[in-house]
């Protein structure tokens, strides 16, 4: 009892862990998409930031050139000079639109754009009219009012606003590049945790199955050696018993009367049915664990089948049963029309000895779920370039549906009113499967309720040249 709750535990710790990892890894993939988003929101922040520090050190060189401009055409007089004024004069506007555009959601800054247009404005009106004068009133004129304008003051204020306003933005800047490292390596410390605990509970999961699967493996090989080594220790006392019985049924010691000849011929047919059962026992485990030899040779098929029948005569007779071979005679219920029947020369490689076992074990089965006068046909044929298919069939009442997949297990017994008189250890079949698969063959059936039932296998086929 302690041992099933321990057991009941353990499975579902099992599942428990199993849902958590899954639950976990929901969880990371679901934090790794908001991460994601917040790694694409600072990057768009970043490259915001870094477009209006370019667009103001671009706003910078504009009204230096600008300044250049008026203050060497003053100076000079030359027209050269007005280029570089032209050309900043128109770029000026467009640039201090855009950097109004860019920090328009800055609120901080609101009040000192503001104060910045006007200044920029002022700035443009001092050049104009410097140049004016100079080219009106002449140098002396114009240098008086380069002086008066306050045009170096006007710019000096605006390089303020600019230090400030880019000053700011780098402060955004830090900020945003700050903040997406943080999430980067919060991202990449929760994975690692998160990995490393899926990681654990699967080890540990695994560990429990692994553990689990190698008690099943203990426990069956346990059973196996305990089942093969009853069943040897079963066969030396009972050999002797059989012959013990054989001797006194034969009256070596005397003759015996009748109820004494009648019990000893039951302890002899109830001794033969235990050693039928310990030999099928010991002929399984030596299939499972690949300890059962094969003699293999080329034979002729219908050889062998004609033999096989004929050593089955008298076990069908036993059942009131005719035991028929050859397509020729009958056409069992589940042939296959388009076969054809077999040769002398057509040759399987097997071994002979497992093969009358087949045989023996198709035909006793047919026999025994066969009623008093019906028959019970041996069939073999060519199905196609490949194979040959042996089959026995009969008219019993069939196997019932609820059973059939199950027919091939071991110890597997279908309910009937005739189980007692058919007997059986329920291992017959699981040995017929497990040879003609040694025997690289395959085997199957066909079975209605009430129709009977049609048991057949097939090996390959070996060229006779």
């Amino acid at each position: 009892m302690t041992k099933h709750i321990a057991h009941l535990l353990l499975r579902r710790f099992q599942l428990l862990a199993l849902i958590l990892a899954a639950f976990i890894l929901i969880a990371l993939g679901w934090q790794g998409v908001r991460v994601q988003e917040a790694l694409l929101t600072s990057n768009a922040a970043v490259h915001k930031h870094l477009e209006t520090i370019t667009l103001i050190q671009a706003f910078q060189t504009t009204l230096l050139d600008l300044e250049t401009g008026e203050r060497g055409y003053v100076i000079t007089g030359q027209p050269a000079y007005l280029l570089p004024y032209q050309q900043a004069r128109a770029k000026i506007e467009d640039k201090l639109n855009r950097l109004m555009q860019l920090t328009a959601l800055t609120e901080i800054n609101i009040g000192r754009l503001e104060s910045f247009d006007v200044l920029v404005a002022r700035r443009i009106q001092i050049a104009e009219d410097n140049i004016a004068v100079r080219e009106s009133d002449g140098m002396e004129a114009a240098a008086l009012r380069l002086l008066a304008a306050g045009g170096r003051q006007t710019m000096d204020h605006l390089r303020g606003h600019l230090n400030v306003l880019e000053q700011r933005e780098r402060e955004y800047l830090n900020t945003q590049t700050q903040k997406a490292t943080r999430q980067a390596h919060q991202s990449r410390w929760l994975w690692g945790a998160g990995a490393a605990f899926v990681a654990l509970l699967l080890m540990i999961t695994s560990m429990s199955i692994i553990s689990q699967w190698r008690h099943r493996q203990r426990i069956m090989t346990m059973q196996q050696t305990f089942v093969s080594t009853v069943s040897h220790e079963l066969r030396t006392p009972l050999t002797v018993i059989l012959g013990a019985l054989d001797m006194l049924h034969s009256g070596i010691d005397g003759s015996l009367n009748n109820d004494a000849q009648r019990l000893v011929a039951v302890a002899n047919s109830n001794g033969q049915r235990l050693k039928r059962l310990i030999d099928d026992i010991l002929d399984i485990e030596k299939l499972e664990s690949g300890q059962l030899t094969f003699q293999w040779q080329l034979v002729s098929l219908k050889s062998l089948v004609e033999l096989a029948v004929a050593i089955n005569q008298p076990y069908a007779a036993n059942f009131g049963v005719s035991l028929i071979f050859g397509s020729s005679v009958l056409t069992p219920p589940f042939s296959n029309a388009l076969a054809e029947p077999i040769e002398d020369s057509d040759l399987v490689e097997v071994d002979p000895e497992r093969f009358a076992q087949v045989m023996a074990n198709l035909i006793s089965n047919a026999c025994k779920h066969s009623p008093q006068g019906g028959d019970v046909q041996v069939n073999a044929r060519r199905v196609d370039s490949r194979w040959f298919e042996v089959s026995v069939s009969d008219n019993g009442n069939g196997i019932p549906l609820q059973f059939q997949p199950r027919v091939f297990d071991r110890f597997a017994q279908a309910d009937g009113s005739d189980r007692r008189r058919t007997g059986g250890t329920g291992l017959g079949l699981a040995i017929t499967k497990a040879l003609v698969e040694e025997m690289r063959g395959t085997i199957g059936f066909d079975s209605e309720p009430s129709k009977g039932s049609c048991f057949w296998f097939r090996l390959p086929i070996i060229s006779n040249t």
